[in-house]
């Protein structure tokens, strides 16, 4: 359907999606201070109602291809151009999506009172709301009048341990600011331990004794899966976020959290709460945020530590949370004691913002299907109408380089190139989850085609240790790593299509290429093999530590002078800083090799009997809980690092390739009548 709406009135539509809750004058809405807390299970009929009328209209996508589709509300979005004008013409500094939505919700709302702010940003990962709210400070406040302190949190991408699909891998911003970032007590940065939450309240209390001012939270988790149910899946992350944010804010303090529909009675709840804790509550959806999606900005102003039955509350939601199996789905509040005048308030708001999603979905529908030029020069005419507002409405100018967070990097360089890849739709994806094995390997080995289009970079890479550079042994501890889930030494759609292969093979690719570690003295005679073999339900911690042992314990007692890594795939921060280690102060030189036949790497030089000696008393003091054993920084954003990216994503395709090899597995090749669409991938 065309637009009813001329291009100002859409415009100011987009720039007024918000809902303020009214609380009434004479009758205050008050916490239960002695009421039974998730005593019971209930919905609202009418709120239940605008669910299934929602998910009717979002049914209309499932036979989209998510690239296909997400490349096309991409160019259509009225605000694609902000973010595209914020890099190159404003220069702003790591500019995101979210970067341009809390900017938004910086302007609009007075969430910042004064210079002088201790900030932390929850489930902050990439760090863009950082780096929105440094422009912001720095275009209303001079540099000598700013005295900001934050703390940012978030799955820790150094934590193997992290699901790739559950967390951010992106580091550019965490890598420079590493100081500022809590990753708690078991390095995890997991937000639902309740133990986390406690570590983080104890810092905060800490390092700001004036209190924290702002907390924002911006988490999300993939419901690509089970799209109908988002609300649901997310509800134990809300609560985490809520339960830290009540636990640290200071007393007249600002949140702001992202939430998306709010159907279930379980929202309700937690709403309702916040309203009684917060002197206002907004939702707010900022121009920027695409108009498709379900996602709605919480803003809660002057916070109110000292309402009564709050802490019980609070101490209810800490007790559901430490147990890890419960969804929270149960409300917090019975139904008897949420008010009628806050329940219509909260169905109107429900309503408007429903209204305006099922009116956008409905338009890309139209857009796609439809080709109406017509239709497709407004919404050309309204990108340039939106851009223009968004920087004349907030004010946006550029900041001088001094003023970034980061000096001499480029953030905003992006991170991967595009290779040929198809998601599938909805539809598609459900089908083939439960079609014949066969069809699945078919699907495999077409995206490991695409993989193989990468760039591997050159076939030899030789690192040498520099005249007077020494390393030190800096142990990080973290909770043992059970199953390698996630890498940073590795490309993730290289690691996305192992968890896929281990999925449907359960063998896990590391082992299957038979690594090893080959020792040889001075003449080439080969002293010793050291197999560096899986084994099933031995956790993964283990069989790195036993085989860096056994490794340790034959350098000491052979002294070889060439030590050969052999298609083993090094992926934790364990392994890589141990080999960083060997290679710089045990040995003299690295030399990475990748070729599709054999990938190695080879350590030479004279054996460093004192350092070898140190490394291995290390190993033995702190076995179980050794996140790594020299500074982060070493392992990454070099040449070295590189190389070894390289290098793993060779040692993984190779052995993707032998368990996909025809002979295993013959699979007539179906004509790909699906059309490939290019989506960016980090390689």
């Amino acid at each position: 359907m065309r637009p009813k709406l001329s291009l100002i009135d859409e415009v100011e539509q987009l720039f007024s999606k918000k809902f303020e809750y009214q609380k009434p004058v004479k009758e205050t809405w008050t916490l239960p201070l002695e009421q039974s807390l998730f005593s019971e299970f209930y919905q609202y009929e009418s709120l239940q109602t605008l669910k299934e009328e929602l998910n009717a209209v979002k049914s209309k996508l499932n036979n989209y291809g998510v690239q296909e589709w997400s490349s096309h509300t991409n160019r259509r979005d009225p605000s694609g151009e902000i973010s595209w004008r914020l890099k190159n013409k404003t220069n702003a500094e790591f500019v995101t999506v979210a970067w341009c939505k809390l900017y938004e919700c910086l302007h609009r709302y007075p969430l910042v009172k004064k210079p002088d702010l201790n900030s932390l940003h929850l489930c902050e990962a990439p760090g863009a709301f950082i780096a929105a709210l440094n422009h912001y400070l720095h275009s209303i406040h001079t540099k000598n009048q700013i005295k900001w302190r934050w703390r940012g949190t978030t799955l820790n991408p150094y934590y193997e341990g992290n699901a790739l699909n559950e967390m951010v891998t992106d580091d550019r911003l965490i890598y420079h600011t590493l100081d500022n970032w809590l990753f708690h007590e078991d390095l995890t940065g997991n937000l639902l331990d309740v133990n986390n939450i406690q570590h983080m309240t104890e810092s905060c209390a800490s390092e700001f004794p004036a209190g924290v001012q702002l907390i924002t939270a911006d988490g999300s988790i993939d419901c690509s899966a089970q799209p109908d149910c988002q609300e649901e899946i997310v509800m134990r992350l809300f609560c985490a976020e809520i339960l830290s944010a009540l636990s640290i804010l200071g007393a007249g303090g600002n949140f702001l959290i992202k939430m998306f529909t709010l159907y279930e009675a379980s929202s309700v709840c937690l709403l309702y709460m916040l309203n009684c804790s917060f002197q206002q509550v907004h939702l707010f959806k900022p121009a920027t945020s695409k108009r498709g999606n379900s996602e709605v900005y919480v803003i809660c102003l002057n916070y109110q530590p000292q309402t009564a039955g709050l802490p019980r509350l609070l101490d209810a939601m800490r007790l559901k949370l430490a147990d890890p199996q419960n969804p929270l789905a149960m409300p917090l509040i019975a139904k008897s004691l949420i008010p009628k005048d806050f329940l219509l308030q909260h169905e109107i708001a429900c309503r408007r913002f429903l209204q305006l999603q099922v009116q956008a979905i409905e338009s890309s529908i139209y857009a796609y299907e439809s080709k109406d030029r017509v239709y497709l020069n407004h919404l050309h005419q309204l990108r340039g109408y939106v851009t223009d507002m968004y920087y004349k409405r907030y004010k946006v100018r550029e900041l001088p380089p001094e003023h970034y967070l980061v000096q001499g990097e480029q953030l905003n360089t992006s991170l991967g190139f595009t290779v040929p890849y198809y998601g599938g739709s909805f539809t598609e994806r459900e089908i083939m989850r439960q079609g014949d094995i066969l069809k699945q390997i078919y699907c495999l080995r077409r995206d490991l085609n695409q993989l193989e289009k990468c760039p591997s970079g050159n076939g030899c890479f030789t690192h040498r240790k520099q005249l007077g550079d020494r390393l030190t042994l800096e142990p990080l501890k973290a909770t043992p790593v059970q199953t390698l889930q996630s890498s940073l030494f590795a490309s993730e759609p290289v690691l996305l299509l192992r968890v896929r292969l281990l999925e449907t093979f359960e063998l896990d690719p590391l082992w299957q290429a038979a690594p090893k570690c080959l020792l040889y003295d001075a003449i080439g005679t080969q002293l010793k093999v050291i197999n560096y073999a899986g084994q099933r339900e031995c956790p993964y911690y283990e069989l790195q530590q036993r085989f860096f042992k056994r490794l340790l314990t034959c350098l000491l007692e052979l002294r070889p002078a060439r030590l050969v890594f052999k298609q083993c795939a090094l992926l934790s921060h364990f392994a890589v800083s141990l080999l960083r280690y060997l290679s710089d102060m045990v040995y003299d030189q690295a030399e990475f090799e990748q070729n599709p036949a054999e990938q190695t790497i080879t350590l030479t030089g004279e054996l460093q009997l004192e350092a070898l000696k140190q490394l291995q008393q290390l190993l033995e003091l702190q076995h179980t809980t050794l996140h790594s054993v020299v500074r982060l920084q070493l392992l990454h954003k070099n040449s070295w690092s590189r190389a070894l990216l390289l290098y793993n994503n060779s040692v993984l395709l190779a052995s993707y390739r032998r368990m996909l090899d025809e002979q295993s597995f013959p699979v007539e090749q179906e004509p790909v009548t699906l059309e490939i669409k290019e989506t960016s991938i980090v390689c």
